[in-house]
């Protein structure tokens, strides 16, 4: 592991020419991947990009067997690349043939898309050393990739045609926007859906046509998906997606890299998406949007505010109902009556709390301020404290009230059906409750639950 560590130190502060030339190429291929992979995405058109990565394989075999019949070097990249476009071109107009033109569903035209292409592909490719025109054994380049092999002037066609898609993505980014997320009223606007959706994917084809010899055409269009996948864990808006995915793209592609040249034997184009993977493992743990601990944070925040509220509000009303008054009106409510002593276990036996569970909010309470605890157990409302709790009781039965009036729900599960509101009441929704019973309040008095008889 040290011996690791420093190899990757030496790695880092002074890498080789051949290295840099490979961070400059799969460092602009990540981000161009990420960002053309969120059109993907939204447009959710993600699993099409790996049916049409699988595509590209007969048009490679057979460039490549052409490449050799006819006395050119069979390992030509331009005749290769040509090859797979044309090819990924074909698969991607035949999903959209077969969902158009037939009753088959979308997942089942891509799988029939996607091997059928990919068997053509074996097919040739088992062909080509019993041929006598080609040898294959570079063929295993554009399969599954080769970053050591890459030249400066092929990482400046990565740099050069990766800017391009993303220049001329921004420069249509209304439309391509407008298409993702309101397909209608981009027909009813006459945007040119068919002509934007197919060049977005003929930019995606490109981009993966140029990063196959680096990842390998079977992987590279994973770069597509795992990198917007993650952005979507850390923001919903379009334009910080792209940014994040971008980064992922770039800092994924970089890290596996750093795995292959520090690691015997671990093939590049594997290293970067399972980089590319734990980025996303991270992301989906951490992610500020929706990861899985930032969920579970919120959840338990937000069950503490209901249970602090609801013992709040249960003093509350075990204090109103020793004073036979009602709440805030008609009879004036005495905090200094309240002043008393309380047994907190029987506030909330009727919720039968678990003793740890009354324990923490006890806790968190008095650190607040709101309560103050006796030697002898009992519990008494802090000034703080009867203010908290006015405020949640006034606003519990404001909701009872307005669904009372303003909806269809019966007036037995009335209560029961404030209790789950109250999970999404925020202080405006308080705010506008008592704006809209304002005048009420001055006229008439509110029960002590809206929903049963009141007090005598």
């Amino acid at each position: 592991m040290i011996e690791w560590l420093l190899e990757l130190r030496a790695l880092l502060l002074a890498p080789s020419h051949n290295l840099q030339v490979i961070f400059l190429g799969v460092t602009f291929l990540g981000c161009a991947t990420g960002f053309l992979g969120c059109f993907l995405l939204f447009r959710k058109k993600s699993l099409i990009s790996d049916t049409v990565g699988h595509a590209t394989l007969p048009g490679i075999t057979l460039a490549f067997l052409l490449g050799g019949s006819l006395g050119f070097d069979e390992k030509n990249y331009a005749l290769i690349a040509l090859g797979g476009m044309l090819f990924g071109w074909f698969s991607s107009l035949g999903v959209k043939w077969l969902q158009v033109n037939s009753k088959i569903k979308a997942d089942a035209s891509l799988a029939i898309n996607l091997t059928f292409f990919y068997a053509i592909g074996i097919v040739v490719k088992s062909i080509i050393p019993h041929s006598g025109f080609a040898d294959s054994s570079g063929l295993e380049y554009y399969m599954f990739g080769m970053v050591a092999s890459m030249v400066t002037d092929e990482a400046l066609l990565i740099l050069w045609v990766s800017l391009g898609a993303i220049v001329v993505c921004s420069l249509f980014f209304k439309e391509l926007n407008i298409l993702c997320f309101d397909e209608d009223f981009a027909r009813v606007q006459g945007l040119p859906r068919r002509r934007v959706d197919e060049g977005l994917m003929f930019l995606c084809l490109l981009v993966a046509i140029i990063g196959m010899s680096t990842v390998g055409l079977l992987l590279v269009m994973a770069m597509f998906i795992i990198p917007p996948a993650t952005a979507r864990l850390w923001t919903q808006s379009m334009r910080p997606t792209l940014i994040i995915s971008a980064l992922c793209g770039a800092l994924g592609a970089c890290f596996g890299v750093i795995l292959s040249a520090t690691i015997t034997n671990m093939p590049a184009g594997a290293a970067i998406i399972v980089s590319m993977a734990v980025i996303f493992a991270l992301s989906l743990l951490i992610g500020l949007r929706k990861g899985i601990l930032v969920r579970k944070l919120s959840v338990l925040k937000l069950e503490r505010r209901l249970a602090e509220n609801q013992f709040l509000r249960a003093a509350f009303d075990n204090l109103e109902h020793q004073q036979q008054v009602r709440l805030l009106c008609g009879l004036p409510f005495s905090k200094q009556l309240a002043d008393v002593d309380f047994n907190p276990q029987t506030v909330v036996d009727n919720r039968c709390w678990k003793v740890s569970k009354l324990r923490s909010v006890l806790s968190r309470l008095k650190k607040q301020g709101a309560i103050l605890v006796r030697e002898n157990k009992l519990v008494r409302l802090t000034r703080k404290g009867m203010d908290l709790a006015i405020e949640t009781a006034r606003t519990h039965r404001l909701t009872e009230l307005y669904l009372l009036e303003h909806s269809e729900v019966a007036s037995l599960y009335i209560h029961q059906f404030v209790e789950q509101i109250e999970e999404i009441t925020t202080p405006e929704i308080a705010r506008e409750l008592n704006e809209l019973f304002e005048a009420r309040l001055k006229e008439e008095l509110i029960p002590l639950e809206p929903h049963e008889k009141p007090l005598s």
